[in-house]
């Protein structure tokens, strides 16, 4: 079984950026946990720009490797868009900043319009990018109108969907909320830490 020799679950704790190993990934189910108060935190409406209201402290990350070797990072991610919590995975590679792709698996945006996040158009331009800044700060962007390939910037951000205002500022929220100190943000800098 490919998925099981490749890919390793670990159940992570958000706060500190280790791995919980008394968990079991297989039937730790992190949106429960982000429901129950003693596992999860509300939120302050400044600090939650995804507006996800309550962030778990565990959650489960998925490891590619080959040959004991990481090549890409899974991460989940959420943030809500016009009319839903928009549920997604973000792959990056083992350099920890580039984008191998971003996919949503659940969400109820408006057909033609902000369902785009699903178009693969959409998806395609999202490998590649970095996303974070020489400081080490999230600074992917979704930008209106389109990205301006001759931009220092343009490496860093993708074009939004048109007539999706309020689904591509969620994307683009919900990212720079799980990639910040409140989400991923100590055990990136853990794994960086540690020369991954």
């Amino acid at each position: 079984d490919v998925y099981n020799k490749r890919i390793t679950a670990r159940v992570l704790d958000l706060n500190t950026g280790e791995y919980v190993d008394d968990m079991d990934p297989n039937t730790f189910d992190p949106l429960k946990a982000a429901k129950d108060p003693t596992m999860s935190k509300a939120l302050a409406l400044k600090e939650d720009p995804a507006l996800i209201k309550r962030r778990e402290q565990y959650t489960t990350v998925y490891l590619v490797e080959q040959n004991g070797q990481l090549e890409t990072l899974i991460l989940p991610v959420r943030g809500y868009g016009l009319w839903s919590t928009m549920h997604g995975f973000l792959a990056i590679k083992n350099d920890l900043n580039t984008v191998v792709g971003l996919s949503f698996y659940q969400h109820c945006e408006t057909p033609g319009l902000g369902a785009e996040i699903d178009n693969p158009n959409w998806k395609a331009q999202w490998p590649g990018k970095e996303l974070f800044n020489e400081a080490g700060e999230p600074v992917i962007s979704i930008v209106k109108g389109g990205v301006n390939p001759a931009s220092p910037e343009a490496i860093h951000q993708v074009d939004a969907v048109a007539g999706a205002t309020l689904t591509t500022n969620g994307v683009d929220n919900l990212l720079n909320y799980w990639l910040g100190e409140q989400g991923f943000g100590a055990y990136l800098d853990k794994l960086r830490s540690q020369g991954v």
